[in-house]
C-alpha cells in the first residue's frame, strides 16, 4: 500500500532541510504551494524507513538537533525547527 510523507510548516531551511533528508530514490517527489511537499513510497516499510534515517542524520550533529527543538516518533512524524514530516496512509 502506498505511504507518503507530508512536508509542511512555517520554516523555509526546515522544510528544505527535512526534504533533502527524507528524499530516497525510490520516491515520487510532488511539490504543493508554499514549498510543502509530499513524497509517496511503495510501502509503509520504506517510508519509516525513510523518516528514520532523517531522524538519524539530523540527530547525529547534536548541536543542531538541540538548537531546534527536534523530535521524532517512529514511525509517525518527525519535527525539526519549523517544519514537520509526517506520515500518512492513502
Amino acid at each position: 500500500m502506498k505511504t507518503q510523507i507530508e512536508i509542511t510548516g512555517s520554516g523555509l531551511m526546515s522544510k528544505m532541510r527535512l526534504f533533502r533528508v527524507c528524499q530516497t530514490l525510490d520516491c515520487e517527489v510532488k511539490k504543493l504551494p508554499f514549498n510543502n511537499y509530499i513524497l509517496t513510497f511503495r510501502t509503509k516499510k520504506e517510508a519509516v524507513k525513510a523518516l528514520s534515517e532523517a531522524y538519524q542524520y539530523l540527530r547525529h550533529d547534536k548541536e543542531n538537533w538541540a538548537a531546534s527543538n527536534g523530535s521524532y516518533q517512529r514511525g509517525f512524524v518527525l519535527n525539526y525547527d519549523a517544519g514537520r514530516a509526517k506520515i500518512i496512509n492513502n
